[in-house]
């Protein structure tokens, strides 16, 4: 994964091609280079980017959190939309900072800016109602945990649970959609494990992405979610 620094009015930006997932450990060991140097404004641009999976999620999580913990900054430039509904997932979106183009990121490290939010794939709306989740194909009598919905799309849910399973681990998810005569059930794939120093309003938690949803479920989803964001709108 070729990866490129330069500087920038002060900042230092890291050019990153190709995909970035469990091999891209450079990307941390070249923040933690860049941090250890003093240079403690970093962007990292994903224009070229063409996939980030789940462990580079994490990849870039963990290069996020030593920056922050040498007292820099790290925002994120160009982000693929097909990373933006990951971030959500992840619930990572109140924590990079992203932009859309380089000249508004740079200046953004010198004022308060308001972060550029990316069109998403859906819409996804912040919430708080009850899932009951197992994992997967368990035995006959499987344990059933509980755990409380912090945001919801028809692409996938953040959970906010002590009881939290490896990555990739499978569920099946039963959920009240308010409005919904019965309960919405799904399976889901965790995509996402909440890091304690960079999201303790979250943790511990997991991202789930939404596997296998019929349509008719995926319809009932995004139907309650633009009757609640149209809503609210009109009460502002």
């Amino acid at each position: 994964m070729p990866t490129r620094i330069r500087e920038e009015g002060g900042i230092s930006i890291l050019d990153i091609e190709g995909k970035i997932d469990i091999n891209s450990s450079e990307i941390i060991e070249a923040v933690g280079w860049l941090v250890n140097s003093g240079k403690l404004n970093i962007l990292i641009n994903l224009e070229n980017v063409d996939m980030v999976d789940y462990s580079g999620l994490s990849i870039l999580a963990i290069a996020y959190k030593n920056a922050i913990n040498h007292k820099g900054k790290l925002k994120l430039l160009s982000v693929p939309l097909s990373v933006v509904e990951l971030l959500k997932v992840a619930k990572l979106e109140a924590v990079f900072e992203t932009y859309s183009d380089e000249k508004s990121a740079i200046a953004s490290f010198f004022n308060t800016g308001t972060m550029v939010h990316l069109r998403r794939k859906f819409q996804r709306l912040d919430i708080h109602i009850k899932v009951n989740y197992k994992l997967l194909g368990s035995e006959k009598n499987p344990k059933i945990f509980e755990g409380t919905v912090l945001n919801l799309s028809a692409a996938g849910i953040y959970i906010h649970t002590k009881y939290v399973f490896p990555l990739n681990s499978l569920l099946e998810l039963s959920l009240g959609i308010p409005g919904e005569t019965k309960k919405l059930t799904a399976d889901g794939r965790i995509v996402y494990l909440a890091d304690k120093e960079i999201q303790p309003h979250v943790y511990p938690g997991m991202g789930v992405a939404l596997t296998h949803l019929e349509p008719k479920k995926e319809r009932a989803i995004i139907d309650f979610i633009d009757r609640n964001v149209t809503h609210r709108a009109d009460e502002l």
